[in-house]
């Protein structure tokens, strides 16, 4: 069986544009598709999050256009950005599958659920919220430019760090190791999203969290999701705050929705509780 660290780069055609992506773990069950965060590719997930996933079912990661080994242009739009999710999977031939969202992969993944329900069997939302509406906060400006202003890989270092983790020398010493696992785990990794890609990131986050698109968002339309949904953050998130959370929570009145807040931690929880989270994910996509 491959795992995060031996899984081979394939890549699909699909109106136009090459999307690359990597199909891996147990043969059986339903396949989870994971969305990234900002920034990010299918080379920055934590392989000890990952592969106790991809152990007990197929895990299918996938970089979005113009993210990195793709083709094509970043959307301006998390709309774009889930349709394009859609067509690789149905392009792959897969008629069901279970989704997870981290961050702004999290606001992609509401809308694949949203947009495509007949492909989506559960969900999960780690260290995400809603679109803009009423007690949805905005987090601080200068954690997102600590991330959206990096250059170099000092830079990228020290602005996830210092936003995923909580700033005790004991929680930093855990992102350390993080940080080791995440960019040692596979040759040839690709960098993070550049300049031009990251503004049309911002691009995208602005309409869904300005509320000016509020008809793209996801806030108005959460009681349309009736499957299992499994909502879990950090206690203190500096880049997409915790209560967003709870108002994803709050707003899901049709469906089966869980949510766990793990103490003292932060928008990068889901690498410092990789253990446990994953188990949790597991344990919620088989009942």
């Amino acid at each position: 069986m491959s795992t995060y660290e031996t899984a081979q780069d394939q890549f699909i055609d699909v109106k136009g544009v090459r999307y690359a992506y990597r199909y891996f773990g147990a043969a059986t069950e339903i396949p989870l598709v994971f969305n990234i965060h900002f920034r990010g590719t299918y080379d920055h997930w934590d392989p000890d999050f990952i592969n106790p996933i991809a152990s007990t079912r197929p895990v299918i990661l996938i970089d979005n256009s113009g993210v990195g080994r793709s083709g094509g242009e970043i959307p301006k739009s998390y709309a774009g950005w889930a349709q394009n999710i859609v067509d690789v999977i149905e392009a792959l031939g897969i008629k069901e599958v279970d989704v997870f969202g981290f961050s702004m992969g999290g606001f992609v993944a509401q809308l694949i659920a949203l947009n495509a329900p007949h492909l989506v069997r559960k969900l999960i939302l780690a260290g995400t919220g809603p679109s803009a509406g009423p007690g949805v906060q905005n987090g601080e400006p200068e954690y997102l430019a600590l991330l959206s202003n990096a250059a170099t890989e000092e830079e990228h270092h020290n602005g996830f760090l210092k936003t995923f983790y909580s700033p005790s020398d004991k929680k930093q010493a855990l992102a350390e190791l993080w940080w080791k696992r995440m960019t040692s785990a596979r040759p040839g990794r690709a960098g993070y999203v550049g300049p031009e890609g990251t503004q049309r990131q911002l691009a995208a986050a602005i309409r869904w969290l300005g509320g000016e698109f509020r008809e793209e968002g996801s806030y108005d339309r959460l009681d349309q999701i009736k499957i299992p949904v499994f909502i879990a953050n950090g206690s203190n998130d500096l880049l997409i705050p915790t209560e967003n959370s709870w108002v994803l929570w709050k707003k899901m009145v049709n469906a089966e929705a869980h949510l766990h807040i793990f103490p003292d931690s932060g928008h990068g929880f889901l690498n410092e509780y990789a253990d446990i989270f994953s188990k949790q994910v597991i344990a919620f996509l088989d009942a």
